[in-house]
């Protein structure tokens, strides 16, 4: 059995709509994260996203319920995008089921960065992206207060772009002087499977 994960970006307030049509579609269930938007003026308006608060639904999908899904998710208003990027696919998908042109990139860094990264994407040519904020995992080396692990706070800003773009970001983000430290961040992208506005239907 295929899967894929589903990812929609939405206004605060609207996932759980997108949930609910997505589980009534065949959807297991999912997770909403609460973020921000780092776009621009003229592009959030663009996207219906004038409030740079937002939440980033993730839901792990059969891959053969996915047309059903989108189709579903399409209709609720809402404003944002859905995509969905595979998962581990079996020998029978065809290479142009996971190439819809668009590229997620995620950076992941320490808290307080994800400003600076995205000033620099978005000379390379990003448009825009959204932060969710989140903490590392404690190690044997985090710093202790009172015995117990003082965890690093992380962002994981999330962009996505069209794959003629892509590789000049990642290059931009990736040459970062702030990038180059040990442990400071580390910068990966995923091919999008399918991907579409919300709202639009």
């Amino acid at each position: 059995m295929s899967w894929c994960t589903m990812i929609a970006i939405s206004r605060k307030g609207e996932a759980k709509e997108i949930m609910a049509a997505a589980r009534e579609a065949g959807a297991p269930g999912g997770t909403v994260c609460l973020a921000k938007g780092t776009a621009t003026k003229t592009i959030l308006a663009a996207l219906g996203l004038g409030d740079t608060k937002q939440e980033v639904l993730i839901s792990v999908i059969k891959a053969e319920d996915k047309e059903r899904i989108l189709d579903a998710v399409s209709g609720v208003k809402a404003k944002g995008v859905v995509m969905t990027i595979d998962s581990g696919r079996d020998k029978t998908m065809e290479r142009s089921d996971i190439d819809s042109g668009w590229v997620l990139i995620e950076v992941i860094s320490e808290a307080g960065y994800s400003e600076d990264i995205m000033a620099t994407a978005r000379k390379a040519g990003a448009e825009g992206g959204t932060v969710i904020n989140a903490h590392g995992t404690s190690t044997e080396d985090d710093i202790k207060f009172f015995g117990s692990p003082l965890v690093p706070e992380k962002e994981i800003l999330m962009i996505v772009i069209s794959k003629d773009k892509a590789d000049k970001v990642i290059e931009a983000i990736s040459s970062m002087e702030v990038l180059k430290k040990k442990g400071m961040g580390i910068v990966f992208s995923i091919p999008v499977q399918s991907f579409m506005n919300l709202g639009k239907k």
